[in-house]
């Protein structure tokens, strides 16, 4: 339900995470008055090679720790596996991926201050006095970023990933171009999703001339790239750091 005068009165916004990510989100936006727009930029799907997850099913007991990289991560691998060994310890990229893994009874041993890689390996706990010939297990997406593997094995683990999902771009593009005529503000989740959202799209400059909110430097030094020149960079990836951002586009905007 909207708020008759809320801090997002009348703006549209494109929300453009995966499906199972985007509720969250797209409430607050109608709460605070704003008008929500859901298209997703990523599909989730079934691995496309099974074979790591396959292994960890039979080797679960050998780790001694498991990293989730996000909240989707966390819900296919808890799908997949009937149980978590008692002794395996659980580590967490976010808050959102800490409150998914706590909504499924778990409790989390390592949850770093920040929302993203570099702040998960800042953690007392991972660095290479406590992780050396440490066996830790991944639990991502295929084709996600390295940096947290390579630095624990840099530090002496032995860490081995497993590909629960994998994303996919969007099966149909033809709303696409409608939706962005009817949006003011573009928010995108992660650099995957706003690459895909620039390779779909046909006239480039129907998305580039959108404000855009982005989660990180990431994902900035990517938009700029691509030719964005509205950018703000939120606190974080969460829900609320979103909407505080899209709060701060609305005040630009009737400057």
């Amino acid at each position: 339900m909207q708020e008759p005068s809320g801090p997002l009165q009348g703006l549209k916004v494109l929300v453009t995470r995966p499906a199972q990510r985007a509720s969250g989100l797209c409430q607050l936006i109608e709460r605070a008055g704003g008008s929500a727009i859901h298209f997703a930029a990523i599909q989730i799907d079934e691995p496309d090679d099974t074979r790591s997850r396959d292994y960890v099913r039979n080797h679960l007991t050998e780790f001694e720790l498991a990293i989730f990289i996000s909240p989707t991560a966390v819900e296919k691998t808890l799908d997949y596996f009937v149980a978590l060994p008692k002794n395996l310890k659980l580590a967490a990229i976010g808050s959102k991926t800490a409150h998914s893994l706590a909504s499924r009874g778990l409790h989390i041993d390592i949850e770093p201050d920040g929302h993203d890689t570099e702040a998960l390996l800042k953690h007392p706990l991972l660095q290479a006095e406590r992780v050396s010939a440490l066996q830790i297990v991944i639990f991502r997406g295929e084709g996600g970023r390295r940096l947290l593997g390579d630095t624990l094995q840099h530090r002496g683990a032995n860490v081995f990933y497993a590909d629960m999902y994998r994303r996919l771009p969007p099966a149909d593009a033809t709303q696409l171009k409608a939706l962005l005529q009817q949006s003011d503000v573009i928010t995108t989740s992660s650099n995957t999703g706003l690459q895909n959202l620039y390779d779909i799209v046909e006239a480039k400059h129907l998305l580039t001339e959108h404000t855009l909110i982005v989660p990180g430097q990431r994902t900035f030094n990517l938009a700029r790239t691509l030719g964005f020149n509205d950018i703000i960079i939120a606190e974080n990836a969460t829900d609320e750091a979103c909407l505080n951002a899209l709060k701060y586009a609305k005040v630009k905007m009737s400057d």
